[in-house]
């Protein structure tokens, strides 16, 4: 028999095997397996689990033979494709007369014994086959033949289930690439919602607090009563709109900064946010007690640095009246979590109230008793997240707060 024809159904067959994107893949152990069980259960020196493509045989895994591939003409897996529900099986290459003429005895005129099963898709694709080989003649009982149908059977499922494994990981990319884009261009909308703040608003804004000063310095004296009083109204509004802009950008801006993470220490960094407040600590007559011990922590020195301004600011506006405010700066460890704490002997905030603080522009108490924009504690808290931390409150009305930053601990400190 000289090497087969193409089968009926070569040009589906041939697709499907591209499909599978199995050809010229790496080992895997499971079909290594088969290969082994294979040669096992048939007592051969050779077993293969072999694919049929257009021009070639390739071994998706081998016992016993160094070739990767070899030329279709070669292969008696090509014969055995041709009847995807049976197991051709050669007892004697060389006295079997259906294939004294086929090119593989005049490449392997030692070889005696082949027996291949064909690999075979649900819907009906001999893709390969599960083989094994002998330079001896030989022959195999019913329960060997059935063995190699069973493993060939094996493959065929493990080639499908790999395509849906592979389909998965298609969509998933697929998604995974919508994903990045929409977050691109987020990103793009972000940075362009950011030049708006800090530049398209941020000019009128200028120009009413300029002129409003102007108008104040020049004319206030010649201004009626009332007039002043609108004046002061529209210097006030402009700086609380100021302030927010500032607020704004600065929470816009947090995502986009590039978190550097070194060693800071915490008790200088917490000198000099104090130092920066001291004219407000001059006014309201509080102080600021700092822990000398506090730790060497694993952050970004700037995104800490506006947190904890952030936090004493806090402490040092929402005060008690008559009492004047005494912040301090602590630091405990939890296991591998540094926490530093600022706490206060401020208003304080009832239990009811405080999951509402760390959301955008929320505010507990009338502006014209307690300024602010309602931006400052959001900002701590995703500074806390963007270092993989978290920021919580502890408070008790009249009593005074205590916030926590939770920072992941410096990795050889003691």
């Amino acid at each position: 028999m000289p090497p087969s024809p193409p089968p009926a159904t070569e040009g589906p067959r041939l697709a499907r095997l591209r499909a599978l994107g199995v050809l010229d893949t790496l080992p895997e152990r499971a079909y290594d397996d088969i290969a082994a069980l294979a040669q096992s259960l048939c007592g051969t020196p050779i077993a293969l689990v072999s694919l049929v493509d257009a021009e070639r045989q390739w071994f998706k895994a081998r016992i016993g033979l160094p070739l990767s591939e070899t030329p279709r003409d070669w292969s008696f897996c090509s014969n055995a494709i041709q009847a995807p529900g049976e197991v051709l099986v050669i007892e004697d290459v060389r006295h079997d007369p259906r294939f004294e003429d086929h090119p593989l005895r005049r490449e392997q005129p030692d070889l005696g014994f082949y027996a291949g099963a064909p690999i075979v898709t649900r819907d009906g694709l001999a893709l390969g086959t599960v083989c094994v080989m002998d330079v001896q003649a030989r022959c195999l009982s019913s329960e060997q033949v059935d063995g190699l149908r069973r493993l060939a059977g094996l493959a065929a499922t493990l080639l499908e289930q790999g395509t849906q494994d592979m389909e998965t990981l298609r969509r998933n990319e697929v998604r995974l690439s919508r994903t990045v884009a929409l977050l691109e261009r987020k990103t793009v909308e972000q940075q362009r919602f950011i030049y708006m703040l800090s530049h398209d608003l941020r000019e009128p804004v200028n120009t009413i607090n300029n002129f409003s000063a102007l108008l104040v310095d020049d004319h206030q004296a010649e201004l009626p009563a009332p007039a002043q009083r609108y004046l002061g109204f529209v210097r006030e509004g402009g700086r609380r709109i100021g302030r927010l802009l500032d607020d704004l950008v600065e929470f816009a801006q947090l995502d986009t900064h590039p978190l550097r993470i070194e060693a800071v220490d915490a008790a200088a960094l917490a000198q000099k946010v104090t130092q920066d407040l001291e004219p407000v600590l001059q006014r309201c007559q509080g102080r600021v007690e700092i822990d000398t011990a506090l730790p060497v922590v694993m952050a970004d020195p700037g995104l800490l640095r506006v947190a904890l301004h952030n936090l004493l600011s806090n402490a040092l506006k929402f005060t008690r009246p008559g009492v004047p405010p005494v912040i301090t700066v602590g630091a405990s460890r939890g296991g591998a979590i540094d926490q530093i704490h600022v706490s206060d002997n401020g208003v304080g905030i009832a239990q009811e109230h405080q999951g509402r603080i760390f959301g955008l522009f929320n505010r507990l108490h009338p502006r014209r008793r307690y300024d602010g924009t309602g931006l400052g504690l959001p900002i701590c808290q995703r500074i806390a997240e963007l270092h993989q931390g978290r920021l919580t409150l502890e408070s008790s009305i009249d009593v005074g707060s205590r916030f926590t930053l939770h920072l992941p601990a410096q990795a050889d400190r003691a």
